[in-house]
């Protein structure tokens, strides 16, 4: 007679082989488990699974995505790990929620599914990427500060994971607004991104040509504000949506902002004497200038926390707004 348990550990072996078999081979994984289903005797089930699994052990793409599980896991360990040493439990708790989602999205953005472009293309690739980039860098300094020598040396440890949390809000936001079920179409994604990237371009020409740097972030949030605008306005023709046009705006406001603070850093370092204001009257003349060149940077850190809000909330409608699992929208409309 047959026993039970040992057809349920070889389905479960198939069945977890099929899981991460590409998808261009899961019809034949299936037709693996219908065959595996007609045997009943436990010895040869056993045989025929391990043989499946075997097969699919020999191509590159299994063993890629085994590796890939284990570099997710085990950079999520070392974040979590790192995330614990955090004195200040809220601060904890956000991280604890940032480096889990963006490990979520390293393994997402290679798998079918809503947070993420499917498969190995261009986009999923360059996404799966930037995830590890991010998560490779935050592993290495949390290596590096886990058992900081001084306290000063854990809080710049503390300081960069935080710093790290906004590249990987865009990551997380860019992730949702490219997955195939997200209402962004390729037109959106351009039109919006082109909005962000001329608010920059007019912010850097006004600072140009009306030295010195801004003190303040007023300009900025102005020419955000115009960029979300005519996003919006781009998008709400007759073909758009409601949904389309916050994606739009977000994404828009998002890039601007993101833009700019890069700009001021660029400025900031390597721009000429003439950009920077006079900010630390309080140093000696010979200092001044490098010392403002570090102080003009710090107002627009609010535009980049705000940027990196911008990013999530860009995630989280893409999330809500996304469409129904079957939709026979045109190809050449779809992001990703």
């Amino acid at each position: 007679m047959m026993n039970p348990a040992g057809r349920d550990r070889s389905a479960r072996l198939l069945a977890a082989a099929v899981r991460v078999v590409p998808a261009g081979r899961r019809d034949w994984g299936r037709a693996m488990q219908a065959e595996l289903a007609a045997i009943a005797e436990p010895g040869q089930r056993w045989s025929f699974a391990w043989g499946c699994v075997r097969a699919a052990a020999a191509q590159f793409h299994l063993l890629r995505g085994a590796v890939h599980l284990l570099v997710v896991l085990g950079t999520l360990g070392t974040l979590l790990s790192w995330t614990a040493t955090v004195d200040y439990p809220p601060l904890a708790w956000v991280l604890y929620v940032m480096v889990s989602v963006l490990t979520c999205v390293c393994w997402a953005a290679r798998r079918a599914g809503m947070l993420g472009p499917n498969g190995d293309g261009v986009t999923a690739w360059l996404l799966r990427g930037g995830g590890y980039l991010i998560a490779a860098a935050v592993a290495a300094v949390a290596v590096a500060h886990t058992h900081a020598a001084t306290l000063e040396a854990a809080d710049a440890g503390v300081g960069i994971l935080m710093i790290a949390t906004v590249p990987a809000s865009f990551l997380i936001g860019l992730a949702a607004v490219f997955a195939k079920r997200s209402a962004a179409t390729a037109r959106l994604l351009t039109t919006a991104a082109g909005s962000g990237l001329a608010a920059t371009v007019l912010w850097l020409a006004l600072v140009v040509v009306t030295p010195p740097i801004p003190t303040s972030v007023g300009w900025a949030l102005a020419l955000t504000g115009a960029a979300a605008v005519t996003a919006v306005l781009t998008n709400a023709d007759r073909s758009g949506t409601i949904q389309g046009c916050l994606l739009a705006g977000l994404l828009a406001a998002a890039t601007a902002m993101a833009l700019i603070f890069a700009g001021v850093v660029g400025l900031a370092h390597w721009g000429p004497d003439s950009l920077i204001p006079n900010i630390t009257p309080h140093a000696l003349p010979a200092d001044r200038v490098a010392e403002s060149r570090i102080e003009v940077v710090d107002p627009y850190v609010l535009i980049l926390v705000l940027s990196a809000v911008a990013a999530t909330a860009l995630g989280l409608a893409a999330v809500v707004t996304r469409r129904p699992s079957v939709d026979h929208r045109s190809s050449a409309e779809r992001p990703g």
